[in-house]
């Protein structure tokens, strides 16, 4: 199986290489938004590195979207996870034009309401990992993970 990882640094990126025992032993490939945590995570990784997409600005998005799909159409993975940016909104449209199955990683400290990157991918996704199980009701094809680090 060939898993793309798409993420941004902080807590996106510990949510995902939490994940390690489940992605390890596939061919992985990482979008990553450079810095000095994603930078050193990933030094041995397949990864490209994008710029992210700060806000929701539609040119900026576009961009990116047409991007992710050439990128997808020649590489297609089999299943793309993440667990935020506005890189992943990018990824996932990118994904849902192709068929390519998305999941997506909720993040332990989500507590209130998602953010808008988050409630578009979670939205554009096969399934939603949740790490708390007061979030199962709320949230649409979620699957209780539990907390991952």
């Amino acid at each position: 199986m060939h898993v793309l990882l798409v993420s941004s640094s902080g807590g996106v990126l510990l949510d995902l290489l939490a994940l390690r025992p489940w992605w390890e032993a596939r061919r992985t490939r990482w979008i990553a938004v450079p810095g000095p945590d994603t930078r050193e995570a990933l030094a041995d990784a397949d990864v490209t590195w994008r710029p992210d997409v700060p806000g929701f600005r539609p040119l900026a998005l576009a961009r990116a979207t047409v991007d992710a799909r050439r990128s997808l159409a020649r590489d297609r993975p089999q299943v793309i996870i993440s667990a935020g940016t506005g890189l992943a909104v990018a990824w996932f449209v990118a994904a849902r034009s192709l068929r390519i199955p998305c999941l997506w990683v909720e993040t332990l400290n989500m507590i209130g309401a998602p953010g808008r990157a988050a409630r578009v991918c979670a939205r554009l996704a096969d399934r939603v990992l949740v790490q708390r199980p007061e979030l199962l009701a709320s949230r649409r094809r979620a699957v209780l993970v539990g907390e991952l680090y």
